[in-house]
């Protein structure tokens, strides 16, 4: 089955960027097409990687004490204190799912894969076509203008569009905090797991793909105990050597190896005595990815940027993150 769709505004990727971005359009009466690849938004934030949504607010003590996030990604984190205060990754993805639902002028497709890009000329997409395995039906999605939130940047890049990956020597834009090739130039994927305690003994039998010996096979690792899970792994991380899109399934197998591993490690080295009544209750099955396709554009952000707080004319968004590198 085929279904022509004419929209004002298409929109690939339903991260936080894609659905912030759906819904402040739609509510300036623009007719949205919003094209998901996956069953659900949210991208890293959602119950499939379960990535904590951080940025100026100090959810991890840093030192913008006094920061918050405006807009709707605030309406987002306020009606999720509010809704959700355990913090299930699960209810998160209803109260993403209720915002984008909410705009009348949305159209979601989820599950939804973009393939192809048409172009009206060398510089304008005209139309991009996507397929839903789930109902067996490729979309045909005219707009007059596009935006391209998918993380690997799947549009700009079937477009033409110039693009870099990794990080660029000091040398070219000054930048002092540029990492050498020696360090790494790209940050890897982390894959995430928790854990609960039953109150009763549970065996577990690692997988035979699992890392049998931590402690020997993985180089550098911080420490694991059993009350860190989910976010708080974050330093289990992998493939920035590698190439973060196209070697994303060898870079999961990978981490997958590492997370069972880890916990056969903690159940059954005998380190853990607290372990015996726990269980392995949920592992990611898809990565969170931290970099990928980095567009070209008229004007590239440098690190002086950020640490002088230059202000841009055009400015249209801002980030409250810090300059964060992680060694490859």
């Amino acid at each position: 089955m085929s279904k022509e769709l004419n929209t004002d505004f298409a929109i690939i990727g339903g991260g936080l960027a894609g659905v912030c971005t759906a819904i402040t359009a739609a509510r300036k009466g623009v007719n949205v097409v919003l094209i998901q690849d996956r069953p659900v938004l949210g991208g890293n934030s959602s119950s499939e990687v379960r990535l904590w949504i951080l940025g100026a607010t100090s959810h991890m003590g840093n030192n913008n004490r006094w920061s918050r996030e405006g807009g709707v990604i605030d309406e987002i984190l306020v009606e999720n204190t509010y809704k959700n205060k355990e913090g299930n990754a699960l209810i998160f993805d209803t109260i993403l799912l209720d915002k984008i639902l909410a705009e009348t002028n949305i159209t979601l497709l989820l599950n939804t894969v973009v393939h192809e890009v048409h172009k009206a000329d060398s510089e304008k997409i005209s139309s991009v076509k996507a397929f839903c395995s789930q109902n067996s039906t490729e979309y045909h999605v005219h707009a007059p203008l596009f935006c391209d939130a998918s993380g690997d940047g799947i549009v700009g890049f079937l477009a033409g569009a110039a693009f870099r990956m990794g990080a660029e020597s000091s040398e070219e834009f000054g930048e002092k905090f540029a990492p050498t090739k020696e360090y790494g130039e790209l940050l890897g994927h982390s894959l995430y797991f928790y854990t609960k305690d039953t109150g009763k003994p549970v065996k577990f039998t690692a997988p035979d793909f699992a890392l049998q010996d931590i402690t020997t096979e993985i180089p550098r690792f911080r420490n694991f105990n059993t009350k860190e899970y989910g976010c708080r792994l974050w330093w289990l991380e992998y493939g920035g050597r590698l190439d973060t899109v196209h070697d994303t399934e060898k870079i999961k197998m990978e981490l997958w190896k590492v997370v069972y591993g880890a916990w056969n490690y903690i159940k059954n080295s005998g380190n853990f005595p607290e372990a015996e009544t726990m269980t392995l209750e949920w592992v990611g099955t898809i990565p969170g990815k931290r970099e990928s396709r980095r567009f070209e554009g008229d004007y590239m952000l440098r690190q002086q940027d950020i640490v002088e707080q230059l202000t841009h004319d055009d400015a249209v968004a801002f980030g409250g993150w810090s300059i964060d590198l992680h060694p490859a």
